[in-house]
């Protein structure tokens, strides 16, 4: 029995130092000694120098994700051309995000940002009706792309 609540109270530890919201082990601990129902908590040495050292990682700011390139071109006319596919892009779906950029010796056309392939997949068949060579592609991006901000 005292190995089992042993490892309940590893298992909440663990999942309540998860929080992405970045909280400390201890403002976790003042926050169970408050009310009436006032909790302890006694963590073992181990335990505890393993939540620190997870709270002390880098916090991940990348993500693989997808996007669907509508347009990859290096001809003389490439900025041009580039131009053109981001405008008609546009035109015919104003609700999705689209970008044009530069890297050498190309210009790219993307649009989008999808987490699953699938949803790329989905979306690049809807693009297919107006640029018929579309393709998802795999890309790292900023997670905070992919944050909803509220109006």
């Amino acid at each position: 029995m005292k190995h089992f609540v042993k490892i309940v109270f590893v298992a909440i530890f663990v999942a309540l130092s998860a929080n992405a919201s970045a909280q400390s082990v201890a403002a976790m601990k003042s926050r169970l000694t408050l009310g009436e129902n006032k909790v302890s908590v006694v963590e073992q040495s181990d335990v505890a120098e393993s939540v620190r050292q997870v709270e002390g990682r880098a916090r991940r700011t990348k993500v693989n994700g997808y996007t669907i390139l509508i347009l990859s071109d290096n001809s003389s006319r490439a900025r041009e051309n580039a131009v053109e596919a981001k405008t008609k892009f546009e035109e015919n779906f104003p609700d999705i995000e689209v970008q044009m950029y530069y890297e050498s010796p190309s210009f790219y056309v993307a649009a989008g940002r999808y987490m699953t392939k699938e949803e790329a997949i989905i979306e690049m068949m809807r693009f297919r009706t107006i640029f018929p060579k579309a393709i998802a592609q795999n890309r790292e991006m900023d997670i905070l792309d992919f944050i909803i901000k509220e109006e």
